[in-house]
């Protein structure tokens, strides 16, 4: 079962962008998989009955977003072939369904983080003691994702003294000059639609502990780039790998910490003048922010 030679597939992810090729190549393995076919379509016929393909995801083990992600891949498999309207139907049905499944959980799941959920003012005291502690890397890090909004991948970075050093798009940047730290991100989830990003970290308190942690690793700054997380041969860490690093790093996870910064603006007057600061920050529109890090919805 060889995804990537599989005609049904290319069809479909001939005009995505990498990252959605990759999600679309994973659901389309599993779906197979768990169909134990070699199409889903074969000479103009579906390998098994529309019925017994929805049963099978329905009576799987996989989770709920993961069976939305597979019915959403046969809806774009018959999407191909106009034959198929009836059971692309289906299959939009029971995607819709599930997504409501999925929005009943998270809105109870939101309903104990009302809770819970530690208040924005509590993380800034443990992003303060982090700094009087001297865990200056930690510091760093929650510092940008708290302030700045940022997924797991934004962390992609290295550390240069000259915007002179920042052309390799594959990376981001804190660029340290006499008063100030520039921020860049080329790498992030939605750069692709928002673009690059170039924040100036006016914290003096920031600075200091980026200098701090750098002279503690024994790095001139201003002679050599030094990459803040390597694999185990030394080499940058895959961007989208940071995240397993960064779990022994984050005072919460960036999803919490973001909820929680959610949750601060919506309890501020001007409610929409911060949601658009996030949105710019992050790179996510106002709808998505509502929807996914907003407790009170």
């Amino acid at each position: 079962m060889d995804e990537l030679n599989s005609m049904e597939l290319n069809s479909i992810i001939a005009d995505k962008k990498e990252t959605t090729q990759q999600a679309y190549k994973r659901d389309y393995k599993r779906l197979r998989l768990l169909l134990d076919v070699d199409a889903i379509i074969v000479n103009n016929k579906l390998s098994k009955p529309i019925t017994t393909i929805i049963r099978t995801i329905k009576n799987s083990e996989f989770s709920k977003n993961t069976q939305k992600g597979l019915f959403n891949m046969l809806v774009m498999i018959f999407q191909q072939n106009p034959k198929f309207k009836t059971q692309q139907t289906k299959a939009e049905s029971e995607r819709e369904k599930m997504n409501s499944k999925i929005e009943i959980e998270r809105k109870d799941k939101n309903k104990n983080l009302m809770q819970t959920l530690p208040e924005q003012k509590s993380i800034d005291k443990e992003l303060n003691d982090l700094y009087n502690n001297g865990e200056f890397l930690k510091y760093i890090v929650n510092y940008l994702v708290i302030t700045y909004n940022l997924r797991n991948k934004d962390l992609c970075l290295k550390v240069v003294s000259s915007m002179k050093q920042t052309k390799d798009t594959n990376f981001n940047y804190l660029v340290i000059t006499d008063k100030y730290v520039s921020f860049i991100r080329n790498v992030y989830k939605t750069s692709s639609t928002y673009g690059k990003k170039d924040n100036r970290v006016q914290s003096k308190k920031f600075r200091d502990a980026l200098l701090n942690y750098l002279e503690s690793q024994n790095v001139d700054y201003k002679n050599e780039e030094y990459v803040f997380f390597k694999d185990r041969l030394g080499e940058p860490l895959n961007c989208n790998k940071i995240g397993d690093r960064l779990k022994y790093l984050l005072i919460e996870n960036e999803t919490k910490l973001n909820k929680i910064k959610v949750k601060e603006i919506n309890n501020k007057p001007n409610t929409i003048k911060g949601l658009k600061k996030m949105e710019k920050n992050r790179g996510t529109d106002l709808k998505t922010i509502a929807t996914y890090y907003s407790i009170e919805n």
